[in-house]
């Protein structure tokens, strides 16, 4: 799965072209997301390595919703460049996850855009939060962003199918608003359920548990 998603991802233009996704099912969540396009008053969307990650974007951009994004950026410059270019396709502003992206991310929803952030990457700092039933560290800005600004907080993943070539984009209801820990959380469980229903799907090769770890003081 990661080696089609990922080739996929590097012939985005294609990929949107084909139109292999399915649009989400009406819902609390897709409703979320609508109205936040609509009223232009912001959305964090969150994801991770799972599946089509880049479904639900190609999704909104073809129903005429700009989805902003992150990434990390690659250590080959003229990979990089690829990269970038094709997750611009997808929507802009792209995001490098940096304390500079992290204020960028900050302004963008505070103009009440919608951003997509894959919140399963090893988080030095972050907080002890349990990712099938072991403790992983979880960064917790995206419930941040969402608590500070009063924005819905949307889980949405894009399951590939059967044929290996559609995927079905699934928007879950928005995470309801409690401590910010709390929230992560219910990110990480919502997560988790759709790995242990599609484990094939997983980016098991990511760091994400460490043996030893505990949240900073």
């Amino acid at each position: 799965n990661f080696g089609r998603t990922f080739t996929e991802i590097l012939s985005n233009p294609s990929f949107h072209g084909r139109g292999y996704w399915i649009p989400p099912e009406p819902g609390p969540g897709t409703e979320a997301i609508l109205r936040a396009a609509r009223e232009g008053s912001g959305a964090v969307l969150v994801t991770g390595h799972f599946g089509q990650w880049e479904a639900g974007r190609a999704w909104m951009k073809s129903s005429g919703i700009a989805c902003a994004g992150v990434y990390r950026p690659l250590d080959e410059p003229e990979l990089n460049a690829i990269y970038l270019e094709n997750l611009e396709f997808g929507g802009t502003p792209i995001f490098p996850k940096s304390r500079r992206g992290v204020r960028g991310i900050v302004a963008h929803v505070a103009r009440g855009g919608i951003v997509a952030i894959l919140t399963d990457q090893f988080e030095r700092r972050g907080a002890a939060l349990d990712f099938i039933g072991h403790p992983a560290p979880t960064a917790l800005v995206p419930a941040e962003l969402a608590f500070r600004s009063k924005l819905p907080l949307v889980p949405i993943y894009g399951i590939r199918q059967l044929d290996g070539l559609h995927v079905q984009v699934v928007v879950e209801p928005p995470i309801p608003h409690s401590t910010v820990p709390e929230m992560m959380q219910a990110v990480n469980d919502s997560l988790a359920a759709q790995v242990r229903a599609h484990p094939g799907q997983y980016y098991w090769l990511h760091r994400r548990w460490v043996k030893r770890f505990a949240a900073p003081r």
